[in-house]
């Protein structure tokens, strides 16, 4: 009996200890499964193309791989989901534009077996300048047809843009070309005229004007800006806006490839505006009464071939031609009319052949000196009127060949013709009506050459005739 119960109590012990042993090691432990993601946010630009990559939505395991599934989305069918990588790409191109859908959202399912995490999805779209493109001609009379027009914030027109009204219809009540700064483009002409009350073009955001930019008739314009961007121009004329002083707008205009014009202009004393303008075809500058110099042009060193004008006229202030130094050396045709305060024109120093010159009517130029360089003139010829202060034309001391022919008419003051000694060619000359003017010597060589040769005087204090200047017989 003793020895039979601690038999049995071990036994016991022992099967206890087996049993709980083999009960706690029946098989592994299985972990439970995780995912984890995180929300995805992207900035991109608006007008994506079809298929672009957006991003990669971001997650992970504990155990195998997860997969992607698209729950919702807006707007719907904006994007796809690659449903092993994560990978978002755009699926409708059309969506992704910034003024239909800014902001373009989602939820991304990702799974492992039935485990699942969501994250959200935010796409931000940039606003892009698009081509918003105007068709055909615009013509805006009114502020109230501004303000309409550019509300529909057109980039390009395709045609001419007038702001203000044709001659003849009056005077626009527009004062405000704010509405009009997503314009970048005019395919066409730009005119800003017969407009009363319009103080100022700030506004304006232009890159690019086809055709010829004109400013007119503006009587309360005192400022051009907002054309900072542009600085090739066809043609520029402003004319007659009585307040316009600040031109500062126009200062990146490099290249002006027909003509400037700029006339009636009473408060612009300085071209200062104009200085980084290297070519230009043609030049007319008139009835700008405050003007005293045109220094501002003394970068220009070409006058295109072509129409290759320049008309400088009835500026009651001009003082000299300093900024035109720089040209290159043909001109087709100069024009120096009436400008009563223009005492010399040494600024066309460089100018070596003119087809043309036209210098009337200044009465303080004294002499020519600025055409020292010029020796031959084409068939237009030259004309020397009414310059009351003129003393000597001795400046054309290098002129040798004349095509065509030269007037000398009602320049009191002179009294010599010294400065034509060297010709050797003219068609026909004309000497008239200069009351002081006594010695012709200097025509002995050219009338000796060609006997021929078509020659005029009259009413000058002393006029010879064609044989005696030959003969010598050619002063008082």
């Amino acid at each position: 009996m003793n020895r039979i119960l601690p038999f049995k109590l071990t036994a016991a012990i022992i099967f206890f200890t087996f049993f709980s042993c083999s009960k706690d090691s029946d098989g592994p432990i299985i972990a439970e499964v995780t995912v984890t993601t995180s929300d995805f946010s992207k900035t991109m630009d608006e007008n994506p193309t079809n298929a672009q990559v957006i991003g990669i939505v971001s997650a992970s395991t504990n155990e195998g791989s997860v997969t992607f599934s698209i729950t919702e989305q807006t707007p719907s069918g904006a994007y796809t989901i690659d449903a092993i990588s994560g990978e978002l790409k755009v699926a409708d191109e059309t969506l992704f534009d910034f003024e239909t859908n800014p902001t373009i959202t989602g939820i991304i399912k990702v799974a492992n077996g039935t485990v699942s995490e969501n994250a959200l999805v935010t796409v931000t779209l940039n606003d892009l300048v698009e081509d918003n493109i105007y068709e055909g001609d615009v013509i805006l009379k009114s502020q109230q047809e501004v303000d309409d027009f550019g509300a529909n914030n057109y980039t390009q027109i395709n045609g001419f843009l007038i702001i203000g009204k044709r001659e003849n219809e009056g005077y626009s009540d527009i004062t405000d070309l704010t509405a009009l700064q997503s314009t970048k483009i005019i395919n066409g002409i730009f005119q800003i005229k017969n407009n009363a009350v319009l103080a100022t073009t700030n506004g304006l955001n232009l890159d690019f004007i086809l055709g010829l930019f004109e400013i007119s008739n503006n009587s309360s314009l005192e400022s051009v800006i907002g054309l900072n961007n542009i600085t090739s121009l066809s043609s520029l004329s402003i004319v007659a806006n009585n307040s316009l002083t600040d031109l500062s707008g126009l200062s990146q205009i490099v290249e002006i490839q027909h003509i400037l014009g700029i006339g009636f202009c009473p408060e612009i004393i300085n071209l200062d505006w104009a200085n980084n303008i290297i070519s230009v075809e043609a030049i007319g500058i008139s009835n700008c009464h405050a003007l005293t110099n045109i220094d501002g042009l003394s970068n220009l060193t070409n006058i295109n071939l072509g129409y290759n004008h320049i008309s400088i006229s009835e500026n009651n202030s001009l003082q000299n031609l300093n900024g035109l130094q720089n040209l290159n050396d043909t001109l087709i045709f100069l024009e120096i009319r009436s400008n009563p305060s223009l005492k010399n024109i040494n600024g066309l120093a460089n100018t070596n052949y003119i087809r043309n010159i036209i210098i009337n009517n200044n009465d303080s130029l004294e002499n020519l000196d600025g055409l020292t360089s010029v020796t031959s003139l084409g068939q237009g010829g030259l004309s020397i009127t009414y310059n009351n202060t003129l003393r000597n034309i001795e400046g054309l001391i290098n002129l040798d060949h004349v095509d065509g022919y030269i007037g000398i008419t009602g320049n009191e003051n002179l009294i010599s013709l010294n400065g034509l000694e060297s010709l050797s060619h003219i068609e026909g000359i004309g000497i008239t009506e200069n009351t002081n003017l006594i010695d012709f010597c200097s025509l002995i060589n050219v009338l000796t050459i060609d006997p021929n040769t078509n020659y005029q005087t009259y009413n000058n204090a002393y006029n010879p005739t064609k044989q005696d200047i030959i003969d010598g017989n050619c002063s008082l």
